[in-house]
């Protein structure tokens, strides 16, 4: 008797795409957050700022609410 698989290769990869897809906008957003900080960590502090913070956050009050 022939052995019978879970899911073909494709199959699983196809899988993994669509969950990459639709974690991708997340990801996005952290690693934007990610890099603000490092960025905002790296600037001297007599550097003025560019006021694009206020911006940004209010771009990610929607992640920041859990999405509502």
């Amino acid at each position: 008797m022939s052995k019978k698989t879970a899911a073909s290769p494709f199959q699983a990869l196809e899988e993994e795409a669509y969950h990459a897809f639709r974690e991708w906008p997340v990801w996005l957003v952290l690693r934007e957050r990610e890099l603000d900080a490092h960025l905002t960590a790296q600037r001297p502090p007599n550097a003025p700022g560019t006021g694009a913070t206020s911006e940004k956050q209010s771009r990610h009050s929607a992640l920041d609410q859990g999405g509502k």
